[in-house]
């Protein structure tokens, strides 16, 4: 009778799933011990995350990390920092500060990831940036002068690859977290324990 009982008992108990531990070392490296170097503004924590347009994983990526990033809403800070791990990536670098420094917005930012990823389109010429962002609607000479020669932009990609050497950035898409602890795929396992991981890094923040 008990065994009965207990049989019925596991038949219509529910059973809760239980998230795996998050283990330092594991799921996410701490890259920085420096008191000076954590976020300034207490309480919002700030979320970098290192891609690239030619990354596919960064490209499927996309659409949660931009629904993560909106339920976040003022709990974060978030930002991304253009990786160049291949000669011809520093192309996708310069697109992507052009389009961040004209706030050409998020469907120019799409369009180009779809065009590379999508659609594979060879786009990592000076020739085929200058056509797509013309397409785009933005002025040959200004996209002309910004793939030839932009001081501006020549200063932000060296600033994004000092970031890539202090974090250890070896793997597309990373996600840095206060400036102080670093998360990605490999470590993470899965798309849905990677966001388990970002969710407490962000409740880390002080």
């Amino acid at each position: 009778m008990f065994k009965r009982f207990f049989t019925i008992f596991l038949l219509v108990t529910p059973i809760f799933a239980v998230s795996a531990p998050i283990i330092e070392g594991k799921d996410y490296e701490v890259v920085i011990h420096s008191v000076d170097s954590v976020a300034e503004n207490r309480g919002v924590a700030e979320v970098t995350e290192f891609f690239s347009y030619g990354c596919p994983w960064c490209y499927k990526l996309e659409v949660p990390v931009s629904k993560w990033v909106k339920k976040q809403g003022a709990a974060i800070h978030f930002s991304r920092v253009p990786v160049v791990f291949r000669p011809d990536w520093r192309y996708y670098a310069i697109a992507y500060y052009l389009i961040d420094s004209l706030s050409l917005g998020k469907k120019v930012h799409e369009s180009l990831f779809n065009a590379i990823i999508t659609d594979k389109k060879p786009m990592n010429t000076q020739h085929a940036m200058i056509e797509f962002f013309t397409q785009q609607g933005v002025d040959k000479n200004i996209v002309e002068s910004v793939f030839s020669n932009s001081p501006s932009i020549e200063l932000r990609i060296k600033d994004a690859q000092s970031k890539m050497g202090q974090f250890r950035i070896n793997a597309v898409p990373s996600f840095v977290v206060n400036n102080q602890y670093k998360t990605n795929l490999e470590m993470a396992k899965t798309e849905a324990h990677l966001f388990e991981v970002l969710d407490y890094l962000v409740k880390k923040t002080p």
